[in-house]
């Protein structure tokens, strides 16, 4: 079968007019979402690579519903979930959409485990707390330190968001291979409970925790100007009990794990060398 061409047209033949219209026109140029490429990353297996491609859809998915309330509504109807009274907003908002997501079986690592996950690079920003959820990243809505039960019966820390609350306000971002995480438990002494037990565990039996941070955003990315990166897995080291405004408080010293230890090594496209 011989394949048939299209006869170029020249552009000799357009009128002066036409020209002149040809020259003001503009191309459009569709701007894809910053948040994770959908480009095949040749470093990483077709498995990281699928996972990628479902989180940038959840991202996408996440953006829509957050912004407009009428698909949440629609979904909702569909899905005969509780009804929202009033307007939603904050938190509410983000466990809201969270939840549609989940129902409509958009969640990306759903096992919560120790270490990284697939599909996500050191580096990945989200605009709402929500988010880290959908990715597995960090369940916990509200506290900054997320943990699970170990076999042996102890909490040991999956993750921790640090909003830098204790050090007024949120700072600009920087490269941060090493860093100080203050405990849970704010207005009061804290104690060596809940999250702040489990991150003294992960010493204990070495356990890396993720590390995502809150930054101002350069671009309105949502309404309250931040976003959250996922810096990478630390290691935690040590651990001190200071006051500070009168209160007791736990300071943690943590250390970010060297390149290698970043990634699993099943994730790793394996080389092929020719000689």
């Amino acid at each position: 079968m011989v394949p048939s061409h299209r006869k170029p047209v020249k552009e000799r033949a357009l009128s002066k007019s036409n020209q002149a219209r040809s020259v003001g026109k503009k191309k459009k140029r569709h701007v894809k979402a910053s948040y994770a490429s959908e480009d095949e990353d040749t470093t990483f297996t077709s498995e990281w690579n699928d996972c990628r491609r479902n989180i940038t859809d959840a991202l996408r998915c996440y953006k829509k519903l957050w912004k407009d309330k009428r698909p949440r509504d629609k979904f909702s109807n569909q899905h005969k979930m509780s009804p929202k009274q009033g307007r939603c907003r904050g938190l509410a908002l983000d466990g809201r959409v969270a939840n549609i997501l989940k129902v409509s079986g958009k969640w990306v690592n759903t096992i919560k485990q120790i270490g990284c996950f697939p599909g996500i690079k050191i580096g990945d920003e989200y605009h709402w707390r929500g988010e880290l959820c959908v990715f597995g990243l960090h369940y916990n809505f509200q506290r900054g330190i997320d943990y699970i039960s170990s076999v042996e019966g102890e909490t040991l820390a999956t993750s921790i968001v640090d909003s830098c609350r204790y050090d007024r306000g949120i700072i600009s971002r920087v490269p941060c291979p090493n860093l100080t995480y203050t405990g849970e438990g704010e207005n009061r002494d804290q104690m060596l409970e809940g999250g702040n037990l489990a991150l003294k565990n992960n010493i204990h039996y070495k356990k890396p925790v993720r590390v995502i941070r809150k930054y101002n955003s350069d671009n309105n990315a949502n309404a309250s100007r931040y976003k959250f990166v996922y810096e990478g897995l630390y290691r935690v080291t040590r651990f001190d009990k200071e006051i500070e405004s009168g209160f007791s408080v736990y300071k943690f010293q943590l250390d970010m794990l060297e390149d290698h230890q970043q990634y699993d090594s099943k994730w790793k496209q394996k080389r092929i060398w020719r000689h």
